[in-house]
């Protein structure tokens, strides 16, 4: 009787395996939940360049129709609008890491198996580095900043005025997100080239328009502890919630789906004295990001010294930034608070 079987190193199995290494490693990722092959997705990915040469990937940003329209007893033909586009590319680069052990003696004393163990690693490690290139790429100089000074909604693009004048009072409130939420809808004062901005495009989820708020832990505190926001949260809280965006989020505020997240940046140094702790947090619309793939998270499995120290090395092509719109960031915007000092105590 013929059977059909798969030997170790067969190419088919060895792509499986691949392919299973990164799923478990993108899983782990945090942003992974953010992740989507199209314009509609926080994180818009492009996978191309695997099955091509090239180094630089190219997404398309497309601003909303401005125009009026016509109506009854107007022609359509001559009155057409056109599209307002631009590209927007990254350059891919290489990343890495590994692992190596000193030898079958040490393999063999361990309670553990160091193999297994090295793998596990690197696929965390892998995860984490996915995390920080997008944190990295979503706080990188925002353009456009709120923060509250004694209760006033403020906004500016300089990052040393909106901290210096914060107090130690100006922590986050249901009241700021919901102003940071309007002005992302409607990109403020658009006719000013200065103070305006294009508009955020929200996310749909089952017809309802979302954006996402990152938050550091301090900030996702002091928000519960909140008057307004408890008393809503007790009695209106969003259920139900099956989309993956919802997953790991602490709270929904008027269309405003907040997560918490330890690498969201802190400071200890704001304040016109230098002595407020304070926080960075982003509020995210469509395309906020641009990841492109080059390749994807591989580990590679070496043996050195005659087969006598084994080494695991991890690695993957890729890319992420922020796209930018007349020199202003295109999906996101930044609020500055105050807050609890709490987790660098």
């Amino acid at each position: 009787m013929a059977k059909t079987s798969f030997a170790t190193n067969d190419a088919l199995t060895k792509k499986v395996w691949d392919e299973n290494l990164f799923r478990d490693t993108v899983k782990m990722a945090y942003f992974t939940k953010f992740m989507g092959k199209n314009y509609t997705f926080l994180v818009h990915t492009k996978s191309e360049l695997e099955k091509s040469k090239g180094d630089n990937v190219t997404f398309g940003i497309r601003m909303r129709l401005a125009g009026a329209g016509v109506t009854s007893g107007q022609t359509l033909e001559g009155n057409e609008e056109k599209l307002k586009t631009y590209n927007h590319s990254l350059s891919l680069e290489r990343y890495r890491h590994a692992t190596r052990d000193n030898g079958d003696l040490d393999r063999q004393r361990a309670m553990f198996e160091i193999d297994e163990e090295a793998e596990i690693a690197l696929k965390e490690w892998g995860a984490e580095k996915i995390d920080t290139l997008c944190f990295d790429a979503i706080n990188s100089a925002p353009t456009t900043i709120f923060y509250p000074v004694s209760g006033t909604f403020t906004k500016t693009g300089t990052v040393a005025t909106a901290t210096a004048a914060i107090t130690a009072t100006d922590k986050i409130t249901p009241a700021l997100i919901t102003k940071s939420k309007i002005w992302a809808l409607t990109g403020g004062n658009r006719a000013n080239s200065t103070s305006g901005q294009t508009p955020l495009r929200p996310i749909m989820v089952n017809g309802k328009k979302y954006f996402v708020l990152l938050v550091h832990p301090d900030v996702m505190g002091d928000l519960k502890t909140d008057a307004t926001f408890a008393q809503a949260r007790r009695e209106a809280l969003e259920r139900g919630k099956d989309n993956p965006i919802f997953s790991g989020s602490e709270a929904v505020w008027d269309g405003v789906i907040v997560h918490e997240h330890e690498e969201m940046p802190i400071a200890t140094t704001w304040g016109a004295g230098g002595t407020v702790a304070g926080a960075k947090c982003v509020l995210m619309g469509a395309q906020s990001l641009v990841w492109a793939w080059g390749k994807k998270p591989k580990v590679v499995y070496e043996k050195f010294d005659y087969g006598e120290e084994h080494g695991f090395g991890w690695g993957m092509t890729a890319a992420v930034n922020k796209p930018k719109f007349n020199s202003k960031d295109y999906g996101s915007v930044a609020l500055y608070v105050a807050r609890t000092k709490v987790s660098d105590i």
